[in-house]
């Protein structure tokens, strides 16, 4: 597009490439060319003469301008006078009709001209200003596209060059470094003109822009245009600048409020078990009156928290490596069935008091996953049941499988998911409310890893109360199709 638009401009600014000597060359070669054409035809007629005399001149015109139009009309006058009007070689007219045809041909081939003369130039000026137009549009859009600024910077000056027809256009601003752009003339530079970008806030750069040397000096409707430019040019980047302001502010925003919640959530987490283990550390270190019973049970205590530790620090690695996209499943054919009793029984501690209900289907085939990993997903869908439901209500545990997939759901008699809520649970760091929140990651790290083995995860209220939290994945190691699940959405 920029190539036609420059092909275009190339015909509207000739003129300032056009000397005096091919203007003259041009204004006596027409009518001289239509007047040897004439001569070497016996008996032309003096209108179809007049008919070729005003076709030159309408061609003169439009190609080199009302003057070069005008001086062509004056010669075509003389030709037709001379040559075509008896008596024949000699400017004396013999007819007052002859002459009244003779002044009537001067006006309407200098009205031609400068009709077509003046319908040309406005042409040319329409179609400037819609190059212009178009580079600005698209200097514009490509910055706001976010490419890089010294390549659009770049590709700007050149589109200069072709406009104008430079010999370079540089272009440095306080936001990237200097560019250049080299025209395709040979000859040496000529006249510089140079102009200071400017925003509210003080200069932001500099634009300089160079002729060849056969084109001499600037023009003031060239230096008008260049300065319209400047203008534009300094509120775009001026924009730019602004909008990089604003989106790193948002971002040390977000960075705070995030660093804020992790922090909150964290000390939490980690305030909890802390206080259990150092109650359990100092009753022991006492040791007045405990039997072994009560040792036991502290020690019991002291093991709980301290996995429940090791448990939040696992879920901030790996939030820490899905931030960099090294949360990557080294799967191998496993039974998940094996896996559930696996992670119920660590989790007995948690469970003890609540009724556990387990409906695991027999002919689960084998899925390709990471054991360390779906173990930890299990764990944060028990945790999270445990932690959104009364201490005593039960637990519900079901898998069902298909030769394409597994399927898991982990559900609890807490009181389910408020719908405007679903869509954004399984973000990291949003948590639940009341003295259950935590950090927020468990199930956002969960639905990562369940995406990264090529499955799909989300939830959705229990018709009899509560929420379940579902996962599957796919047994032949393709992704699980993504379906609309209607009512189904993330879980916190």
């Amino acid at each position: 597009m920029q190539n036609r638009s420059v092909e275009k401009l190339s015909s509207v600014w000739a003129w300032h490439r056009h000397g005096l000597g091919r203007v003259v060359l041009v204004a006596f070669g027409g009518p001289g060319l239509v007047t040897l054409l004439a001569l070497l035809e016996d008996r032309v007629p003096t209108t179809i003469a007049a008919m070729l005399y005003v076709l030159v001149v309408a061609l003169v015109s439009a190609t080199e301008g009302a003057a070069a139009g005008i001086a062509a009309s004056l010669l075509s006058f003389l030709a037709l006078n001379f040559f075509f009007t008896t008596p024949l070689h000699t400017f004396t007219v013999g007819k007052a009709e002859d002459l009244i045809a003779l002044f009537v041909f001067l006006v309407v081939s200098v009205v031609t001209g400068l009709l077509l003369s003046a319908l040309v130039t406005q042409k040319s000026r329409a179609e400037t200003r819609e190059a212009q137009n178009r580079l600005l549009n698209q200097f514009t859009s490509r910055l706001l596209s976010g490419q890089p600024l010294d390549t659009v910077l770049r590709d700007f000056a050149k589109g200069l060059v072709g406009l104008f027809g430079l010999a370079r256009c540089e272009i440095s601003t306080v936001m990237s470094g200097p560019v250049r752009s080299i025209g395709e003339q040979n000859d040496q530079a000529g006249e510089s003109f140079e102009s200071e970008l400017t925003s509210k806030l003080g200069s932001i750069g500099m634009m300089t822009l160079t002729l060849p040397a056969s084109r001499g000096r600037f023009d003031h409707d060239e230096i008008a245009v260049m300065e319209g430019f400047a203008g534009q040019l300094a509120f775009a980047l001026e924009s730019v600048r602004l909008s990089a302001e604003v989106k790193r502010a948002q971002l040390d925003a977000e960075t705070s409020r995030l660093r804020a919640t992790l922090f909150s959530g964290v000390t939490h987490d980690l305030r909890t078990p802390l206080s259990a283990i150092t109650a359990s550390v100092t009753s022991l270190l006492d040791g007045a009156g405990f039997n072994d019973q009560d040792r036991f049970e502290h020690l019991e205590t002291i093991r709980q928290e301290a996995e429940h530790l090791n448990r939040v620090l696992s879920n901030l690695l790996d939030l820490a490596r899905l931030r960099v996209g090294a949360l990557t499943p080294a799967k191998a054919p496993g039974a998940m069935e094996e896996l559930i009793e696996a992670v119920i029984a660590r989790l007995q501690p948690l469970l003890r008091g609540r009724d556990l209900s387990l409906n695991v289907r027999d002919d689960l085939p084998d899925v390709p996953m990471d054991l360390v990993q779906v173990d930890q997903v299990l764990t944060n869908l028990i945790e999270n049941a445990a932690k959104f439901s009364p201490p005593t209500s039960a637990i519900e545990i079901s898998a069902l499988g298909s030769p394409a997939k597994v399927r898991v759901t982990v559900a609890d008699q807490g009181p389910g998911i408020p719908e405007a809520e679903r869509e954004r649970v399984f973000e990291p760091f949003e948590r639940g409310d009341g003295d259950a929140a935590g950090t927020g990651l468990g199930l956002a790290i969960a639905k990562a890893v369940i995406v990264a083995h090529g499955g799909r995860m989300w939830a959705q209220n229990r018709p009899a109360g509560g929420a379940a939290v579902t996962f599957e994945l796919p047994v032949d190691g393709r992704s699980v199709a993504s379906e609309d699940s209607g009512s189904q959405s993330p879980r916190r």
